[in-house]
């Protein structure tokens, strides 16, 4: 009886793995959709469609892209899940996503497990900003502005437990100032109460500050990263200036699928994808936004990032939100 139960369990891993790759030889066999978990023409919105143009001559297949905002990601991730997991349903997404907001949310499901991180297509930076006539052109003006009053202060985010609120947390620390967070919903309103001088300075994303940093509606005092960005020459790291905490502050954005989605159909869309991030129209499309381009990792690589980035922003979470 035991042979025969060992025989079955082996006859029916076999009909599975048959199964697995027949449908990875016939993917894509119809349209592949992209699903956004944000609004249609935002930072997020236009590189997916740039994405989805390249993948769609890589694979020979329509390529459609399918905004689903809402709830932090929440809603456009659930959409994903809820759908066949063929792999023909994928998740573009930024890491915040993933990584920030779930702590945040607690969205009902668990972004460690329950989603399977396929490639990472670009990176991008964070840079503080304050209005343009701010009168200090560097990190230690501003320090010494701020401590002067050390209640004054202000920085605003896009929503709480994100990189711009524990950037503003860190300095306040660092500086021994009590600065007021303001969230805001969402990255626009966020910079338009900045520009408005409501709030004193906000740690955001190059590719949204960008345009309005070259149209001179504010200024750069740091950038995170190791070594200056090509986009910003000018400006300084935070590291240059004294604050190697902000080092590592960075996001991704890449795709993902389903984990029921089977192994050999991941490898297939990771193949293509690896091959359109190496395509030298792809860069000079998304570096433009001021996205850096990024070599993908392999799927399990990228996983273990994520991961990395995951239990960074929960414990950034547990210092600077949960204990106040």
């Amino acid at each position: 009886m035991k042979a025969s139960i060992h025989v079955v369990g082996r006859s029916v891993l076999a009909a599975l793995f048959l199964a697995g790759a027949s449908l990875a030889q016939a993917w894509p066999e119809r349209t592949v959709k992209i699903i956004v978990p944000a609004p249609p023409g935002g930072n997020m919105d236009v590189p997916a469609r740039v994405f989805a143009n390249f993948l769609s001559k890589e694979i020979g297949q329509t390529v459609i892209v399918e905004n689903t905002a809402g709830a932090g990601g929440s809603i456009g991730v659930q959409a994903m899940l809820n759908a066949p997991a063929d792999g023909n349903t994928i998740l573009y997404t930024s890491s915040n996503v993933l990584t920030e907001i779930p702590h945040a949310m607690k969205p009902p499901y668990d972004p460690m497990k329950d989603v399977r991180p396929v490639a990472a297509l670009s990176k991008y930076r964070y840079v503080l900003v304050v209005p343009q006539d701010y009168p200090a052109n560097d990190l230690a003006g501003m320090a010494r502005l701020l401590k002067a009053e050390p209640d004054k202060g202000s920085f605003a985010s896009p929503s709480p437990g994100t990189v711009a609120q524990f950037g503003g947390e860190i300095l306040n620390r660092k500086l021994g100032v009590n600065m007021q967070h303001v969230p805001y919903y969402g990255t626009p309103p966020a910079l338009n109460a900045l520009m408005s001088k409501q709030v004193t300075l906000i740690l955001d994303s190059v590719v949204t500050s960008g345009p309005l940093l070259q149209g001179g509606k504010l200024k750069a005092l740091a950038i995170a990263g190791t070594t200056r960005y090509a986009g910003m020459p000018k400006v300084p790291t935070f590291a240059e200036q004294g604050y190697p905490e902000f080092s590592d502050f960075s996001g991704w954005q890449g795709i993902a699928v389903s984990p029921k989605v089977p192994a050999p159909i991941v490898e297939k869309l990771y193949a293509a994808t690896r091959r359109v991030a190496g395509l030298a129209q792809f860069h000079e499309q998304i570096a433009r936004m001021g996205f850096e381009p990024v070599v993908p990792d392999s799927p399990q690589q990228f996983a273990q990032r994520l991961q990395l980035d995951y239990d960074h922003f929960g414990e950034l979470n547990r210092t600077f939100v949960l204990k106040q």
